[in-house]
């Protein structure tokens, strides 16, 4: 279960650390403002949250300010907040199973999946990215005695969702021990 109780100590002693790009719009030319990839003007920050499960609205940890021209997929921000938003952390999670970071799709590169597999780090992680046609036929093609409901951060299951693991060629280029 990877639910967090509160700010100083994790319930199930883990901690969840999510990164996330967000829009920031400015109204005026406010410094480092720039047009955004959604063709609007202001700063794209990069955040990190502790998250606290559903009851918690999670505690900021890391903000680290950028331009609104700044790329959703830049490795050396998402290396950087991680970085900085483990250091928030106490000093036996900084590094172990027990802490999950999370990202979305502008995390999905080579370059940060391969920083948080680094031997010696050990963090648990989960990383989306855009699926590649070999994945979706991977998926497509594994039985069904192979899939298992999904489960939320609290240990319930999550209504309509599956997840399986896919090993073989659609892997390939990931970093070693992912998959």
């Amino acid at each position: 279960m990877w639910a967090c109780c509160g700010p100083s100590r994790p319930c199930s002693g883990r901690w969840v650390v999510d990164l996330d790009g967000v829009l920031v719009i400015a109204h005026s030319d406010k410094q480092d403002a720039a047009t955004t990839w959604k063709k609007t003007f202001g700063h794209h920050p990069l955040t990190g949250f502790v998250d606290h499960g559903h009851g918690g609205s999670g505690e900021p940890v890391v903000e680290l300010l950028r331009p609104g021209n700044a790329g959703s997929n830049t490795a050396a921000d998402h290396i950087e907040a991680a970085r900085l938003a483990l250091a928030q952390l106490p000093k036996s999670y900084r590094r172990g199973r027990q802490t999950l970071i999370r990202c979305d799709s502008g995390g999905g590169t080579h370059e940060f999946v391969t920083w948080l597999s680094a031997r010696g780090r050990w963090l648990s992680y989960s990383v989306g990215m855009t699926n590649p046609d070999a994945i979706h036929h991977a998926a497509l093609h594994t039985p069904a005695t192979a899939w298992t409901p999904a489960v939320e951060p609290d240990g319930e299951i999550r209504d309509g969702a599956w997840v399986t693991e896919l090993t073989g060629d659609c892997l390939k280029s990931r970093p070693e021990g992912c998959g």
